[in-house]
C-alpha cells in the first residue's frame, strides 16, 4: 500500500459519501495544523496548492512547504465521513473551535468554521452571555468603544488588554482631535463584553509621534499613517481603577446598537 497516496480510488470516494471532515498533521510534532471539510479528493488539494504557490505567505501553505523542505510528507486523516453538508459544517466548526481553544495547537485555518461561535470555558461563557447589559440611558460619559474580537484572547492580563485597546486605530479621516479630547473613557469590547476600561490622558497620530505606539505595531509604523493611539498615564503608573471604570468593566454592550452596527472604533455619548 502506498504510504503517500495522491488521490482516492473510486471505491474509497464512494465510501467517503457526500461530505467528510479531515485534518492535516505536521509529522515533525504530530499536531493537527489544519481542519477542513470536503468531497472527493479535497484533502489532497492543499499540497498541490502549495506546489503552485511556493512563495505564498499564507500560513497553511507555508507550513506545508516547510514540511516538504524538511524531507517529510504531510499526514492526512479522515476524521469523519459519510456526512451531509450541514453535518460536515458543524463538525468542522466544532473541531476548529476546540483546537483554537488549545493554545499550543496552532491551527493555520484563516477563518473559523461555518456559523462558528468559538469555544469558551463555562466561566467565560457565563461572563460573556450572562453579563449585565448596559442600556443607552445608563451611559453618562463620552465613550470611545473599540471592538477587539480578533486580537483579544482569554487569559490576557490588563497590560495585554491595554496594548490591544489603545491603538493604532483608523476611521474617519482625519480624526478630529477636538472630538477625541472629549472622550472620557476608552472601552475594549469583545463579543459585547467590556474587557477593558481606560482613561485616555493623551491622543497622538502614530506617524507624528511613534514613541508611544503599542509594541505590537512598532514594526509597521510605516503603514500607520493617520492612525491614532492613546495613552492612559494613570494605568501606566499603576493607579487603581476609579468607580466609573469598575462600573463599566465586565458589562455587556449588546443593547447599544450603535456599537454593533457602526464602524470600529466608534463614539458612544450620553
Amino acid at each position: 500500500m502506498d504510504n503517500n497516496i495522491k488521490s482516492f480510488s473510486q471505491k474509497s470516494q464512494f465510501a467517503l459519501g457526500q461530505y467528510y471532515v479531515y485534518g492535516l498533521i505536521d509529522p515533525r510534532n504530530n499536531k493537527v495544523f489544519y481542519v477542513g471539510k470536503g468531497t472527493g479528493n479535497r484533502v489532497f488539494a492543499h499540497e498541490f496548492e502549495s506546489l503552485k504557490n511556493p512563495d505564498s505567505k499564507k500560513l497553511k501553505l507555508h507550513t506545508i512547504k516547510s514540511i516538504k523542505d524538511a524531507g517529510y510528507e504531510v499526514k492526512k486523516i479522515i476524521i469523519n465521513h459519510d456526512l451531509t453538508e450541514e453535518q460536515a459544517f458543524a463538525a468542522e466548526a466544532a473541531l476548529i473551535n476546540v483546537f483554537n481553544y488549545i493554545e499550543d495547537t496552532g491551527l493555520t485555518n484563516d477563518v473559523a468554521g461555518h456559523h462558528s461561535k468559538e469555544a469558551y470555558s463555562v466561566e467565560d461563557f457565563e461572563k460573556i452571555f450572562g453579563a449585565e447589559e448596559i442600556r443607552q440611558e445608563d451611559i453618562k460619559h463620552h465613550l470611545f468603544v473599540i471592538k477587539v474580537n480578533k486580537p483579544y484572547k482569554f487569559g490576557m492580563n490588563r497590560e495585554q488588554v491595554y496594548d490591544i485597546v489603545r491603538g493604532c486605530w483608523k476611521g474617519y479621516y482625519p480624526y478630529r482631535m477636538d472630538r477625541l479630547k472629549k472622550v472620557q473613557y476608552a472601552l475594549g469590547v469583545y463579543n459585547d463584553l467590556i474587557i477593558g476600561v481606560f482613561k485616555p490622558s493623551m491622543w497622538a497620530y502614530a506617524n507624528d509621534d511613534p514613541s508611544g505606539v503599542p509594541e505590537r505595531d512598532k514594526d509597521i509604523i510605516h503603514l500607520l499613517n493617520n492612525r491614532v493611539y492613546f495613552r492612559d498615564y494613570s494605568f501606566e503608573n499603576g493607579e487603581e481603577m476609579d468607580e466609573i471604570q469598575k462600573y463599566y468593566l465586565n458589562k455587556s454592550m449588546a443593547q447599544i446598537k450603535k456599537v454593533d452596527r457602526s464602524q470600529n472604533p466608534t463614539y458612544v455619548d450620553p
